[in-house]
């Protein structure tokens, strides 16, 4: 998942990384009650939980730029268009992006020109049931559930779904290397998703 292409953000044609998404997702909806062994220490899951609320922080105040500097070189945010753990290579997403596609993104969304963010959304994000659990020394996994209030244009909106994260310590920090954003209504046709989850 770090190969040199991928550092550099270029997009991933390898079948073994579209593999590992799909069986880290399957795992998780096959998951029952977390392993002991698998549960971290206190001190990590209190961190863990720190950096997603500093990124819901960030997002609702449209710190971007301070937002992806909480994100791995490699990273994926992936907002899938299914309600199951469909196979990414042969499912539609509403987005799949990597490094590369979220600075464009931030750095569109900064010129005040795009259209579909004149004026920009603003949002409240709630988190609540938060697990933390160890992949490996390095890697934690967290899985949520959100509630993201939107309001533009005089017309409010709700969104709300479950977060899948995986999360890399990268200098003894923990970076998201993974979000997983499962909208509850996925399945079903999706107004302006243009400003970030």
């Amino acid at each position: 998942m770090t190969s040199g292409a991928q550092q550099q953000g270029i997009a991933r044609l390898d079948p073994a990384f579209y593999t590992q998404l799909w069986e880290t997702v399957r795992a998780w909806r096959a998951m029952a009650e977390i392993p002991a062994e698998r549960l971290p220490a206190r001190e990590t899951c209190e961190a863990a939980c720190r950096l997603l609320y500093l990124e819901s922080r960030l997002l609702d105040q449209n710190r971007l730029d301070e937002w992806l500097s909480l994100y791995t070189d490699d990273c994926i945010y992936w907002i899938p268009a299914d309600i199951e753990a469909c196979d990414p290579r042969n499912t539609v997403s509403w987005e799949l992006n990597d490094r590369r596609r979220l600075e464009e993104r931030v750095e569109r969304l900064a010129t005040g020109r795009a259209y579909a963010q004149v004026p920009a959304t603003r949002t409240t994000h709630h988190l609540s049931n938060i697990e933390v659990f160890h992949a490996d020394t390095n890697t934690l996994h967290v899985l949520c559930n959100f509630l993201i209030q939107t309001h533009r244009v005089n017309e409010a909106g709700t969104r709300s779904g479950w977060l899948g994260y995986v999360l890399r310590r990268v200098e003894d920090r923990w970076r998201i290397a993974l979000k997983r954003i499962n909208l509850f209504d996925a399945d079903l046709p999706q107004s302006n998703l243009s400003f970030t989850l």
